[in-house]
C-alpha cells in the first residue's frame, strides 16, 4: 500500500486510517445556540482543530479577503463529507515572500469555476476558515484535512 511521505513521516498509520481521522466536530460551547451561530470545527490528521463558518452552497461564498474554503456534502445521516478545498489569498505585486498580502483582490472567476465544480460534485455547504491568512498556513491546513502532501515549501 502506498502511503504519502508526509503522512508516513508524521504518523505511520495506513492512509485509509489517516483519512478516517479527518472529521467534522460540533463546538460544545455553542450547543445552546443551535443554528443561530453556524460554526463547527474540522479535526485534521494532526489533531489540530479548524473552526469554520457554514454557508449555503447555493449562493456565492461571502469572501472578500483571504480564507480557506471547504466544499462539504451532507449525508442523510447528518455526516459531513469533505469534497474539496481551495486557499484564497489576496495576491498582488506587493506580496512578500511568505505570501502575506499587501492588498489586491481574489481571482473571482477562478473561485466561481471551483464553486461550480464542487456544486456538481454534490456540495451543499461552504465551510469557511478565516483564521489562516498566510499562504503557508492555508496550504498546511488543506494538507492536514485531505491527506495530501503540502504543495508549498
Amino acid at each position: 500500500m502506498h502511503v504519502p511521505f508526509l503522512s508516513f513521516a508524521r504518523d505511520p498509520q495506513p492512509a485509509p486510517l489517516l483519512a478516517a481521522a479527518v472529521r467534522e466536530e460540533a463546538l460544545l460551547a455553542l450547543a445552546d445556540l443551535g443554528e443561530a451561530l453556524p460554526l463547527v470545527a474540522w479535526r485534521g490528521r494532526s489533531g489540530r482543530r479548524y473552526v469554520v463558518s457554514i454557508f449555503d452552497a447555493g449562493e456565492a461564498p461571502p469572501i472578500d479577503h483571504g480564507a480557506v474554503l471547504l466544499a462539504v456534502a451532507r449525508m442523510p445521516c447528518g455526516e459531513a463529507v469533505l469534497l474539496g478545498s481551495i486557499a484564497l489569498t489576496n495576491r498582488s505585486q506587493g506580496d512578500d515572500a511568505e505570501g502575506n498580502p499587501s492588498g489586491g483582490v481574489i481571482d473571482v472567476s477562478a473561485l466561481e469555476t471551483w464553486c461550480t465544480i464542487m456544486r456538481a460534485r454534490g456540495a451543499g455547504e461552504w465551510h469557511i476558515h478565516l483564521l489562516a491568512t498566510q499562504r503557508l498556513a492555508q496550504e498546511a491546513m488543506r494538507a492536514d484535512l485531505t491527506c495530501l502532501p503540502r504543495t508549498t515549501s
